[in-house]
């Protein structure tokens, strides 16, 4: 960092303007504007006036080094990296910028570091374990996250848990997936306020096959307050008829779907 440069941040985190700075130094507001942008050096007994008025050395003014984390770091060397057994750490420092840390493990499996560690803005992890802005691996989490067990704000995987999720397994406030769960749910055995998929069950429930709800539409449509489909009960509120209900699955709904049939029974029962 340079002597303008510090000069600049000691005045704004003082909260005063260059011409009130100035005033106080005895000099004028065209002259800071110079020291803080390179384009002249303050005199010497200026410069013992700065630290003097902020309260720092002039070694700190004058030294080309801010401390960041414990770890110092130059104008001309803004990172500092060090190593362990297990793997790397870096911490690293950019004028205007935000700090960035990351973590590699030296340990990998197959080509992915066992563990990667990678926080800054635009930056992105990729290990077996990540975590980051941006992180892909088996297991993941960051605003963004895609991996066999993902977790973040928008996350795609296998497992998926995320405000907006795509997975074989997608849970969220909306979730996309084979077997999904969510405020708004969309799959094949969907879960939440509003449902759509082959089986759907919820406030506001639309499965082309089963569909249970408040609202309910499909092929078997189960409804509290209206139901429509090929059979329909309307209950208000009470239990519903299960033994015809299961019939009724049994009779309309192909066996191919022997797996989601057999959760859909259970289903009526937790209704």
């Amino acid at each position: 960092m340079t002597l303008g440069e510090k000069i600049y941040r000691l005045r704004t985190e003082q909260g005063l303007s260059q011409e009130t700075f100035g005033e106080r130094l005895g000099v004028s507001r065209q002259s800071v504007s110079k020291w803080e942008t390179d384009q002249s050096v303050p005199e010497l007994d200026k410069i013992v006036a700065i630290s003097e008025f902020f309260g720092v050395s002039t070694d700190q003014l004058l030294k080309e080094t801010e401390t960041v984390l414990g770890a110092s770091v130059t104008a001309q060397d803004t990172a500092k990296e060090t190593s362990s057994e297990d793997g790397f750490f870096r911490v690293e420092y950019r004028l205007g910028r935000r700090l960035h840390y990351e973590y590699k493990s030296k340990k990998t499996v197959g080509s992915l570091p066992l563990v990667h560690i990678n926080l800054g803005v635009g930056r992105r992890a990729k290990g077996v374990i990540a975590i980051g802005m941006v992180a892909q691996g088996w297991f993941a989490l960051g605003l963004a996250a895609m991996g066999g067990f993902s977790i973040g704000i928008v996350s795609l995987g296998l497992l998926s848990l995320a405000t907006i999720s795509f997975g074989l397994i997608a849970l969220g406030s909306f979730a996309f997936g084979v077997i999904s769960m969510g405020a708004v749910a969309v799959g094949i055995f969907s879960m939440g306020a509003l449902t759509f998929g082959e089986f759907a069950f919820g406030a506001s429930a639309h499965g082309a096959q089963v569909a249970i709800g408040d609202v309910a539409s499909g092929k078997i449509a189960l409804g509290y307050s209206h139901a429509t489909g090929t059979y329909t009960q309307i209950t208000n509120r009470q239990p519903f008829d299960y033994e015809a209900a299961c019939r009724a699955i049994d009779a309309h709904v192909s066996s191919n779907w022997l797996f989601f049939k057999t959760w859909a029974k259970g289903m009526i029962q937790w209704f």
